[in-house]
């Protein structure tokens, strides 16, 4: 996206059209006071910005309406037209028209109000690839952070008041610091632009995955207490004789033994020693019940000492924590191991080593010692204490199985007498009939489909929390800045900057250019001269649309500087042919426009450069090619004859005042 040309129009309708190169240096060169610097403002003013920084003096008080037409890599242009604000009152209405590369502004009878700002900042934040963009910030606590044009904007120009600022590197830094710290990462293409959309995915996933597990969970848990009743019934037919030898094999499930039972009508005769066999498994339940009894003791006196040693150590903590407290408090503790030659109180150098202080000394360096190694054993304990719990539970679980064995085959304790043995037989193939009847029907393949789902469910929340890895986010981010820092100390040497021979990079945290010393960081505030903090303004922004363009960051592909010749003061003295006169001021200056002249070029024309400045190198070929605009002897952004006679007459009387200010300071100076 860069821009094709800017037009105001008059309130009856006359049009003043500044058109620029794409791809290439356009300089706006002129006298102070002809609308210059009003480029930048108009800009940003047609992009939506909400507070528009365009003067309201009677010059511009001629002017109804500003446009602007923006042309995008696939030729498509867009159309943004805007009223022009007022002192009191700025509207958030505006014109967008999209179309091919015949596209420009229309007459003034066609301008009309179709969209608002938001709208119109969407929709071409959408051509250059911001749509659906959110961010989540460390920072804020608003939520997702939407990622869109406005976003972008702070990149694309630099006023003549941010682009000497030692404090402030982007365009309106100080109003959107927060935005910039959570984009950076972004544009530098460090954070996939669908992280708040992973993150929220990622919230989804996890709460199918615990419904998941619940469901596998509940359904496990009906399986176990199924199976648990079904073998209380086995132990009671096999009590009373219903199950013989064949049918109770132990490859066959416990549930087609008990359904085979109810299709055996027919009285079953009590097998020989059928209850010599239920004594003996009854026994071996009572006998396997009392090793478990004694395995549940023996877990819970394990259990009393993890918790006694807990609790004595805790207290033993405390009682270090208070004595290091108050030995602190009066500055007893030093940070460092002590010396007997030194006083622990003054840490003044004792004329005779006392050897009590040694020993006071020791006994401070146990304290902390101690300190830590009671803080690294409690991690293992919790840990012991954890395992013993659940080795606990498990023996409860199994006491309860054993126990309700037990219960089955004691009440179902027969004689030989053959007519109890068919009234037990009958009433425990009741049971099974109602007990069977009672149950749902058992499907092991939802087990294993909740099984599957599950996998299918962790896999997604691990890949979800790979992608979503601040470390590896983090990593991103340092490996482009140390690329960025490639380009930025590039420009910086070709500018002659200070400390350009050391190590540069940009500060996403503090928002500025940071020089890497033997003596530390030096950020952009502590590099003196405003020389610099012009230099390091350009190189940081040159390097940055360098890098947007290489790696196809969805930025404007247009940066505007105004008056970036600021710092320097040239001479007056003109250079004649055979003078060995040289101003290094205007040979820095001339140096600064010839890198501007080369940048589109050594990118091959992806990026469009619009400098205005009062600079006019006219002995050079190379500036005067690249000059789209000269505004001097009386031509300016805004003809004369658009002011109505009124305001001809403010206009006159502001310029008369400001001459004579300037005529009184000097002679004050003289």
């Amino acid at each position: 996206m860069q821009l094709v040309g800017i037009t105001i129009y008059s309130g009856d309708g006359r049009t003043r059209d500044v058109p620029f190169r794409l791809n290439q240096l356009n300089i706006v060169t002129g006298d102070s006071k002809t609308g210059k610097s009003s480029l930048l403002n108009i800009v940003d003013y047609c992009l939506g910005r909400k507070e528009p920084s365009i003067p309201t003096t009677a010059w511009f008080q001629a002017i109804a309406w500003y446009a602007a037409v923006f042309q995008f890599k696939d030729g498509s242009r867009a159309l943004v037209a805007r009223e022009a604000p007022t002192a009191n009152l700025t509207s958030q209405r505006a014109m967008l028209e999209l179309g091919g590369k015949d596209l420009t502004a229309p007459p003034f009878e066609l301008l009309r109000l179709n969209t608002d700002t938001d709208a119109l900042r969407a929709q071409i934040g959408a051509r250059i690839g911001l749509a659906d963009i959110q961010l989540e910030s460390e920072a804020s606590l608003r939520g997702p952070i939407s990622v869109g044009l406005g976003s972008a904007i702070p990149y694309t120009l630099q006023e003549q008041h941010e682009i000497d600022s030692k404090v402030t590197l982007f365009h309106r830094q100080e109003e959107l610091a927060q935005n910039l710290k959570d984009t950076i990462p972004f544009f530098l293409g460090a954070v996939d632009g669908k992280q708040a959309a992973k993150r929220a995915q990622l919230r989804e996933a996890r709460q199918a995955l615990r419904r998941i597990e619940n469901a596998l969970a509940l359904a496990t848990q009906e399986t176990q207490e199924q199976e648990i009743q079904l073998r209380e019934l086995l132990s009671e037919a096999r009590a009373v004789g219903l199950v013989n030898t064949a049918s109770d094999n132990r490859e066959t499930s416990t549930l087609d033994i008990l359904n085979a039972l109810r299709l055996e009508r027919r009285a079953a005769i009590m097998p020989r020693g059928a209850d010599t066999r239920a004594q003996d498994e009854r026994r071996a339940a009572e006998s396997q019940r009392i090793e478990l009894s004694q395995r549940l003791n023996r877990l819970m006196a394990t259990r009393d000492v993890l918790l006694d040693a807990r609790d004595g150590e805790g207290g033993y903590d405390d009682s270090l924590k208070i004595q290091a407290s108050r030995l602190r408090v009066l500055g007893l503790i030093p940070d460092h191991d002590g010396d007997a030659e030194f006083c622990p109180l003054c840490e003044q150098q004792m004329e005779h080593p006392d050897p009590t202080v040694a020993q006071l000394n020791q006994r401070l360096t146990d304290i902390r010692t101690e300190l830590a190694t009671v803080s690294a054993v409690r991690p293992k304990q919790q840990q012991a204490l954890r395992e013993v719990d659940a080795a606990i539970r498990e023996v409860r679980e199994g006491l309860n199985v054993v126990q309700s064995a037990i219960f089955s085959s004691g009440s179902t304790d027969v004689g030989s007498d053959p007519s109890s043995i068919g009234e037990a037989q009958s009433f425990v193939r009741g049971r099974i009939d109602a007990t069977l009847d009672k149950l749902p029907d058992r499907d092991d393949s939802t087990i294993r489909r909740l099984e599957s789902e599950r996998e299918t469910a962790r896999a997604l929340v691990n890949a979800l929390m790979s992608e979503l890895d601040g470390g590896d986010a983090r990593e991103q981010l340092t490996s482009r800045l140390n690329a960025l820092g490639i380009y930025l100390g590039d420009y910086s040497r070709r500018l002659h900057l200070e400390q350009s021979d050391r190590p540069i990079r940009l500060d996403v945290n503090k928002l500025t250019v940071v020089v890497d010393s033997e003596t530390g960081p030096l950020p952009l505030r502590n590099i003196g001269s405003g020389e610099n903090w012009v230099g390091y303004h350009l190189s940081a922004h040159l390097a940055l649309h360098h890098f947007f363009l290489k790696q196809n960051r969805p930025v404007p592909r247009f940066l505007m500087l105004d008056q970036p010749s600021k710092a320097h003061f040239q001479s007056d003295r003109p250079a004649g042919a055979d003078d060995n006169y040289f101003d290094p001021d205007r040979e820095a200056v001339r140096n600064m426009f010839k890198l501007f002249a080369d940048y589109p070029d050594e990118l091959q024309g992806g990026v469009q450069l619009i400098v205005v400045d009062h600079a006019n190198y006219t002995d050079a070929k190379w500036f005067t090619n690249a000059v789209v605009h000269n505004w001097r002897e009386g031509t300016k952004l805004i003809p004369a004859d658009w002011l109505t006679p009124e305001q001809a007459a403010a206009a006159d009387r502001e310029e008369r005042r400001l001459r004579q200010s300037l005529m009184d300071q000097a002679q004050t100076l003289h």
